[in-house]
């Protein structure tokens, strides 16, 4: 999303956060949901976004249209999320729909942080991005549409995980899988991870070493992290043995690797040069 959208999707957020307060786990998913077949709504609907996004239109004549086609079908959360999005400038009529998946899952976040919830729910999410992971043909199955449509590869999966998990958590990773491309699934579920972090004004790393790490060796990793981004940084680690020695640290886009298996395939590939 370009600067425009972002700034829309900002006072969406406001919106929608104002209205649902502290809502139990039943009525923020209800809030979620409705966001979510909002989303579908809008990226099928040509003609609606366009009116909704249209700079030509005023702010009143299009929460005009909203008060005709959705008061009386929609939770007074979400109408006062869509009449701040009439009201916002768009970069593209495509970027409504995204705004609304966005803000869908952050119900569920914020939903999960007001029910003493979102521990087990980044919990949850990192466990199940790390299934996915380390499974390629099913990462595959659940980012190909040509084999099974959205929902059958939804259930397919839920099926797997079980009661395993919360079922918010659960929620969130099946909406990332709804729209997930084929090589996007991890950066989508990390972004997940991202977004419950920020919810703390914290953020969110995972660190690969081929050996457990003890109690001491991961706080000084975190308040080293801490140190360089200015704020807390909360850290998943895994076990990863093919690593051989040290560790390799991914936050956000940014990877450092100093894992001795990546130093001995660029001393190889050095040596083949």
């Amino acid at each position: 999303m370009r600067a425009s959208s972002v700034r829309t999707l900002a006072t969406m957020v406001a919106a929608v956060d104002k209205d649902l307060g502290k809502a139990s786990e039943k009525d923020g998913t209800q809030v979620a949901e409705e966001l979510f077949a909002l989303s579908d709504l809008f990226d099928s609907n040509i003609r609606l976004t366009r009116n909704l996004s249209d700079p030509a239109r005023t702010a009143a004549d299009k929460q005009a249209l909203v008060t005709k086609i959705f008061q009386g079908n929609l939770s007074a959360p979400v109408l006062d999320g869509v009449m701040a999005l009439a009201a916002g400038r768009w970069s593209t009529e495509a970027d409504l729909g995204e705004a609304a998946r966005i803000l869908g899952k952050h119900v569920l976040l914020k939903t999960a942080q007001d029910n003493g919830k979102l521990d087990d729910v980044e919990r949850d999410i990192f466990a199940m991005g790390q299934v996915i992971g380390k499974n390629r043909e099913l990462r595959n199955f659940l980012t190909d549409s040509h084999r099974a449509p959205a929902n059958e590869r939804i259930e397919t999966f839920n099926k797997l995980i079980g009661e395993k998990v919360e079922p918010l958590a659960l929620r969130l990773v099946d909406a990332v899988i709804e729209r997930a491309l084929p090589g996007h699934l991890g950066a989508d579920i990390r972004a997940l991870l991202d977004s419950a972090a920020q919810l703390r004004s914290r953020a969110m790393a995972t660190i690969y070493t081929a050996a457990p790490l003890s109690d001491t060796q991961q706080s000084r990793l975190v308040n080293l992290l801490s140190k360089r981004a200015g704020h807390d940084v909360v850290v998943n680690v895994v076990v990863d043995p093919s690593l051989i020695g040290g560790v390799k640290i991914r936050r956000g886009d940014v990877v450092v690797d100093g894992a001795v298996s990546t130093r001995a395939a660029e001393f190889r590939r050095k040596l083949a040069s």
